[in-house]
């Protein structure tokens, strides 16, 4: 699959994270937490993960606290200095983990 790597607008990024539960901007990232509770839904996610940056050839920055079971996925396109459709279809194939 080749990124998509259009940067968005303000305005278009506003649009889309309307529809992109649990992601927000922050700085030039798209990130969101991820709270799981269970441990074999966490391994089954880290999976999904895994998946996800190899099928889209994108690769965000990630945090796993294990602690307070949480993961942070940061995402942006280092390339173009912004958010792009690649970081945007990164989050929604993330988000289909929970679908």
């Amino acid at each position: 699959m080749r990124e998509d790597k259009t940067t968005l607008t303000e305005e278009e990024l506003r649009e889309e994270l309307k529809n992109l539960e649990g992601w927000k901007k922050e700085f030039k990232c798209l990130s969101r937490r991820f709270y799981i509770e269970d441990w074999k839904e966490i391994t089954e996610f880290l999976k999904h993960l895994v998946k996800v940056i190899e099928e889209t050839n994108h690769h965000p920055d990630v945090v796993f606290h294990t602690a307070t079971k949480t993961i942070t996925v940061s995402t942006t396109t280092h390339s173009v200095g912004g958010i792009t459709r690649a970081d945007l279809e990164l989050a929604k194939r993330l988000n289909e983990f929970f679908k």
